[in-house]
Order: structure tokens, then C-alpha cells, then sequence
């Protein structure tokens, strides 16, 4: 069966929605079999999302929605216990994870958007947790 997916399907949000070591953007995919909450962030090397799920516990990581990074922005961190992870890798930087990244999926950003373009998750087009202004995709 072929796949009608469009670019605005794969459409996370407008590149100016992240501002560097700012607010993430809270988000859902899929892999057919179950739904994920999901984000991406802005850091001084790029945009990178990761699934929204600590690596020690399988719990979502902003402290309040959309806060991911620490208090000096270098780090994203778990608000539940303080596992610290590189915002362009995921890679545990410290704390419970020991080791552990987190789940990245693959984001590109480009013409003014930034999309997933992952093999194995899918995009779901009405989970988008921001208000219309931030998110193109949202009605």
C-alpha cells in the first residue's frame, strides 16, 4: 500500500517557534504500534527531539511544559531526578541515567520548518501541545 505522507505531515513546527537553550516544543509520534510524547529543542549546535521519556524511568522530562533545559541551558535535564543529558545527542551527561541516553529521533531543519524525518516513528499532526501562534501546523 502506498504511503500518502506530505512534507506538512512531517511538519514539526516553524524554525523561529525554538529559540537557543529557550522552551521545546511538546509533540506525538507514533510507531503504529503505540504513541509517544515526544520534543525537540534549540541548543547552540542545532535542533535535535527526542522522545519525551527519561532514560532511568520512563517518565517525561520538562519540568513545566516545554522546560527542558537546565537553569544554565547547557543541559537537558529530568525534573523527577535530576538526569542530565546533552541537548544534540542525548547522551547521558549525569545523574540516574548512568549511561544512558536518551531515545533521539531524527529532525531536520529546513526552510523555515523543522521536520521529523524518522523510519520509524510518524508524526501525529493533532497532538501539538503549543498555541497556533508557535506551531504551523495546528488549526
Amino acid at each position: 500500500m502506498a504511503s500518502n505522507v506530505t512534507i506538512n505531515d512531517k511538519l514539526v513546527c516553524r524554525s523561529d517557534s525554538l529559540t537557543t537553550g529557550g522552551r521545546g516544543l511538546r509533540f506525538k509520534v507514533t510507531d503504529q504500534a503505540r504513541t509517544y510524547p515526544a520534543f525537540v529543542v534549540r541548543s547552540a549546535e542545532g535542533v535535535t527531539g527526542f522522545l519525551n521519556q527519561c532514560a532511568h524511568m520512563a517518565l517525561e522530562l520538562d519540568w513545566s511544559l516545554g522546560e527542558y533545559f537546565d537553569n544554565d541551558g547547557q543541559y537537558l535535564v529530568c525534573a523527577t531526578h535530576g538526569a542530565l543529558y546533552d541537548p544534540k545527542t542525548g547522551a547521558c551527561a549525569g545523574g540516574p541515567c548512568r549511561g544512558k541516553p536518551l531515545q533521539a529521533l531524527s529532525i531536520i531543519e529546513s526552510d523555515g520548518g523543522i521536520y521529523l524525518e524518522d523510519d520509524t516513528y510518524r508524526l501525529i499532526g493533532d497532538s501539538l501541545e503549543v498555541s497556533s501562534e508557535t506551531n504551523i501546523g495546528s488549526t
